[in-house]
């Protein structure tokens, strides 16, 4: 049974390719998404307000399962898909509609940075603060309220909290 259901894959392309990619994928005629933000970059003479990309050298198209090989065979500087091997099989990883509708909208229309971790910060893990004014301290992240923040021990005391931004902390082996 063929599955003519359109579906998220995570195409891997050649460093700074993915808006060539993008304009062949469009040619070709595919649905893709390339998450990109407006940052407002600053220079000794000027003020410009840049779009750069949220993932790198990833962009994401929606296609059929037989449909998914064309863009590799005739795209230059896309080169694979992201997935799992399974048994000595490669099956590309799909992504769900529901996740990817949420993380649109989080590029789109959050107005914040996103940005992808890929180190699965959790409750308890030590993490350092890599910027802002606690840069450089470590600590533990707990979980206070559903909000993600960090604690630190004080003895004799109690717990200092602080909420941050997950975007200044670094995970520490």
């Amino acid at each position: 049974m063929i599955d003519d259901r359109t579906h998220w894959y995570v195409a891997c392309v050649k460093s700074c390719a993915e808006r060539r990619v993008a304009d062949e994928l469009g040619r070709l005629g595919y649905s893709f998404y390339l998450p990109v933000r407006r940052e407002l970059h600053q220079w000794s003479d000027r003020k410009k307000l840049v779009e750069t990309l949220v993932v790198p050298r990833y962009i994401f198209i929606n296609c059929t399962a037989s449909e998914r090989q064309r863009p590799l065979a005739e795209i230059p500087g896309m080169y694979k898909y992201l997935g799992v091997s399974d048994g000595g099989l490669f099956r590309p990883a799909v992504i769900p509609d529901a996740e990817m509708d949420t993380f649109i909208s989080m590029v789109e229309k959050s107005g914040r940075k996103v940005c992808i971790e890929n180190a699965g910060l959790r409750s308890g893990d030590r993490v350092k603060v890599i910027s802002g004014p606690l840069a450089g301290h470590e600590c533990e992240l707990t979980d206070v309220r559903g909000k993600r923040c960090l604690a630190v021990q004080i003895s004799m005391l109690g717990t200092a909290i602080i909420e941050l931004d997950m975007d200044d902390l670094r995970k520490l082996n």
